[in-house]
């Protein structure tokens, strides 16, 4: 180059020429990644913590739900006792079942998780609540 020679003379004219040597090599980089995007990259630990997430949520829920059941049968008035007096489930008791609540109803369930005698599985909280409903 031609001008090479004057510019090593000259110590501003160096920095600057260097300067922008270091700026075109940094555009034209940039230049070439906007015009040639990297691939995808398929990124597994995004799906393995997904899958964790929600085997944890799973786990918890499992492991939360009973006490949450527990909790709403007392709110609602079953109680290790009985049905509490003024409750609903004490207003359910005497409109729907009177003195006679028959085993295996969706009374006699929720009555017997509150006082702990048994685990109030799907299959019989549906076949309670389709006995109430026939």
């Amino acid at each position: 180059m031609v001008l090479a020679p004057l510019i090593a003379d000259n110590d501003a004219a160096l920095a600057a020429y260097n300067a922008f040597q270091m700026e075109m090599v940094a555009f034209i980089g940039q230049v070439h990644l906007a015009n040639n995007p990297p691939p995808p990259q398929n990124n597994h630990n995004t799906t393995y913590a997904i899958a964790a997430g929600g085997a944890l949520l799973a786990v918890g829920a499992v492991a939360v739900a009973p006490a949450l059941a527990l909790v709403v049968l007392n709110v609602i008035g079953f109680s290790s006792a009985g049905p509490v007096a003024g409750s609903l489930a004490a207003a359910i008791h005497s409109a729907f079942y009177g003195g006679a609540v028959t085993s295996g109803s969706l009374f006699a369930l929720c009555q017997s998780a509150a006082m702990g005698g048994i685990a109030v599985g799907a299959a019989q909280v549906a076949a309670g609540i389709t006995a109430v409903g026939a």
